[in-house]
């Protein structure tokens, strides 16, 4: 029987045009899913170049808005444009909780492809309190959310802890991290023995958020 550890995904997150070229040529990725930071690609980049580019996993589609540590400043309607058009190479695509009632567009085209659809919530001073993000969470799922997931700063166990409760009270599939040096890393693997359905690390040399391992390591901590 599998436990909740080995039915975490492992995603694989690129930042860089350079490393995502590089490393979808390989064989074998250790993850899972690959996530495609769509707001570090060039801007100058189609979605047709991009999509000629493919792993041989499933693609996480995420274009990141500013507003919680994307790395583009661009309009509404160009990101949704973008995501759009990219969502043909997709299997699952990340949308703010906080924006995604605004985006039924994308909700409804996700799908009606199949594509999965998660909303995301980023706090990279504190931990919020449980009872703040399951409110962000419904609010999600009403919006057409199938995993919601919530990344953090925490700086103790305490705050690591209120990441296991978060998970316990959850309504539906969810996806839990802790932003740290120290206690980063521990709290992912921590939330995958408690249910947590994704967790990220880096592919290539560059981490996409503070206290994340690479995907490799990661992998070999859930599926040992």
């Amino acid at each position: 029987m599998e436990t909740n550890r080995e039915q975490c995904r492992v995603v694989g997150s690129v930042s860089n045009w350079q490393t995502w070229c590089r490393e979808m040529e390989k064989e074998d990725l250790p993850c899972n899913w690959v996530e495609l930071r769509v707001d570090a690609m060039p801007p100058e980049l189609t979605a047709e170049e991009i999509m000629d580019v493919m792993p041989r996993v499933g693609v996480l589609l995420t274009p990141r808005h500013q507003s919680e540590g994307g790395l583009r400043e661009w309009k509404d309607e160009e990101r949704l444009r973008l995501t759009m058009e990219l969502l043909p190479m997709a299997i699952a695509v990340d949308w703010e909780a906080a924006l995604l009632p605004q985006a039924q567009e994308l909700v409804q085209a996700a799908k009606a492809q199949g594509v999965t659809v998660i909303a995301s919530h980023h706090d990279f001073e504190k931990t919020p309190t449980v009872e703040d993000m399951l409110e962000i969470e419904a609010v999600a799922r009403a919006a057409g959310a199938d995993i919601v997931k919530f990344a953090f700063r925490v700086t103790s166990m305490d705050e690591v802890m209120v990441g296991v409760e978060l998970l316990r009270r959850a309504t539906g599939p969810m996806a839990v991290m802790g932003m740290d040096a120290m206690f980063g890393p521990f709290s992912r693997i921590l939330y995958a023995e408690h249910g947590s359905c994704l967790i990220y690390g880096y592919l290539g040399d560059v981490p996409t958020a503070p206290g994340q391992w690479s995907a490799a390591r990661f992998y070999r901590a859930i599926h040992r």
